[in-house]
């Protein structure tokens, strides 16, 4: 059902007021539309604008809501209400969603994946967060992320690359370029068609310290589960990840070499019961079997069918040389022009996975194409 000008005015109205614990304001969503909750909210009087948003917009909350649609509408920009059936319907099953969505681009639909990390990325953990968005978007998913440096704009970019969706959730309105360095990826959003901003602040508010923590809520809850590809112990993925379990939803994790302190967060959730993901398939077969489906297929196959869908660049490039001898790690190290600490965590993976053996520092390949 599609809501009224006035509807949309009490809900922005609501949803920019102050002490929203104790003015009620959480219980909005059950009333039956948003002119029945403010009618009834606001009989207090006692209703005032955030301060913060006071900087920008009146201290009246629902002349606020007047002045943050004009510019929405002024904008091109799109106001979504809880109360609306365009409304996400898993973000609407958590505990105190967003009363108002900002939004720019398509609208929010299908299957959606949160993929999220560590702003200060090197570069496996890049390409470990292209790879999964990448496969994901190609499997069926939206991917979910919060359009920082790092993790998050690694999973933006690889979705796009796969030709598939991604959603970006902003902890600042919805028309602000932040972080600065993240305009061209805000632009190629805008003009993917299929690809959306989402905000829970109105037009022309800077983010705070607390807006990140808050954004962090939405884009778990829009999320079927989220994947933290690469988190310290003070990461707020962690804070994402907490909130996907809080919403009853599924937590994965990349794990991380040991005495790497940059995975040291990953590796506490999966002490805690998160899933490991060691290939993407990992993540679709979960989704998968719930809905008693077949796993679909990657999009993105494997350039040599005896590596596997799970092999990344790495992993692939030390097969090779690996091809037909036996190697030690320093070679390895030397020839891939990789660090010792990629290494070593992708001749883990080609460990468990079979591909390889070890005996020392010394590394055989195993199966087809190596030593037996």
């Amino acid at each position: 059902m599609s809501s009224s000008e006035h509807d949309i005015l009490c809900a922005i109205a609501l949803s920019v007021s102050a002490s929203p614990a104790g003015n009620d304001l959480w219980e909005a969503p059950s009333f039956p539309d948003a002119a029945a909750a403010w009618e009834t909210l606001s009989a207090t009087g006692r209703l005032a604008t955030q301060a913060y948003i006071t900087a920008r917009y009146s201290p009246n909350p629902f002349k606020a809501a007047e002045q943050i649609l004009k510019v929405c509408r002024e904008r091109s920009i799109r106001v979504d209400t809880c109360w609306e059936s365009g409304y996400p319907g898993l973000l609407g099953e958590i505990s105190r969603p967003p009363l108002v969505l900002y939004a720019r681009g398509a609208e929010i639909s299908g299957r959606s994946m949160a993929i999220v990390g560590t702003r200060k990325a090197d570069r496996s953990a890049l390409d470990t967060a292209r790879r999964l968005a990448g496969e994901l978007a190609g499997s069926g998913f939206t991917v979910v992320s919060g359009m920082a440096v790092g993790v998050d704009r690694a999973s933006h970019e690889g979705a796009l690359s796969a030709g598939g969706p991604t959603v970006g959730v902003l902890a600042n309105g919805i028309d602000i370029f932040y972080p600065a360095v993240n305009a061209d990826l805000y632009r190629t959003i805008l003009a993917d068609g299929r690809s959306t901003l989402v905000s829970e602040y109105p037009p022309g508010i800077m983010a705070g310290k607390w807006t990140f923590a808050r954004r962090n809520r939405i884009i778990s809850g829009l999320s079927l589960g989220t994947v933290v590809v690469k988190a310290g112990v003070k990461s707020g993925a962690l804070i994402t990840a907490s909130y996907a379990l809080e919403q009853n939803r599924e937590v994965f994790a990349c794990p991380g070499a040991a005495f790497d302190e940059g995975y040291f967060g990953c590796h506490g959730l999966i002490r805690e019961g998160a899933q490991i993901v060691s290939t993407t398939g990992d993540i679709i077969d979960q989704f998968a079997s719930a809905a008693g489906r077949e796993r679909p297929a990657l999009a993105v196959p494997p350039a040599n069918e005896d590596f596997g869908p799970s092999m990344g660049p790495l992993e692939r490039e030390l097969l090779t040389i690996l091809a037909g001898k036996t190697a030690d790690i320093d070679e390895l190290v030397r020839r891939s022009g990789r660090d010792a600490g990629s290494v070593n965590e992708a001749l883990v993976m080609l460990e468990l996975s079979g591909k390889i053996s070890r005996t020392g520092t010394r590394v055989e390949r195993t199966g087809a194409g190596g030593a037996a």
